[in-house]
């Protein structure tokens, strides 16, 4: 397979959110509300999600599920009555879902994965530099 076409898959794979890994557009407005703020109550979430609010159970599911992949959890401050938190932070999960796309499309080449990104017009001369300043450290 020629580089071209890898760009053009790694494009259209970086859009799924079918990858049973990587979060749904739903799970990622949960995990921004607990990435931006503290523990909170169930109903404290949902009143942070944006509008349009989804109902309690949609997220309560969301969140059990989200607990059960490891995403999220919880703090028993009562009967019946827990905290969620973030369990990664966004930057681990971030850093997870690209090491996967890299190894799946690139073969784990991240030279690769750069010229793609240099290819497509998505990664400026001056990143590229600054990149560069990074690595020299």
């Amino acid at each position: 397979m020629d580089e071209l076409t890898m760009c053009s898959l790694f494009a259209s794979e970086s859009k799924k959110t079918n990858d049973m890994k990587k979060l749904t557009d739903k799970e990622l407005e949960i995990m921004n509300v607990l990435w931006d703020g503290q523990a909170m109550s169930m109903r404290d979430l949902l009143s942070n999600l944006p509008d349009p609010k989804p109902h309690f159970n949609t997220v309560s599911t969301f969140v059990r599920r989200l607990e059960d992949r490891g995403m999220i959890r919880h703090i028993e401050l009562g009967p019946r009555f827990f905290h969620y938190e973030a369990a990664l932070t966004r930057e681990q999960y971030a850093e997870r879902m690209n090491r996967e796309s890299v190894d799946k499309l690139f073969a784990g080449s991240y030279m690769d994965f750069i010229s793609c990104l240099v290819k497509n017009e998505e990664i400026s001369i001056d990143e590229l530099k600054e990149l560069i300043r990074m690595v020299e450290k």
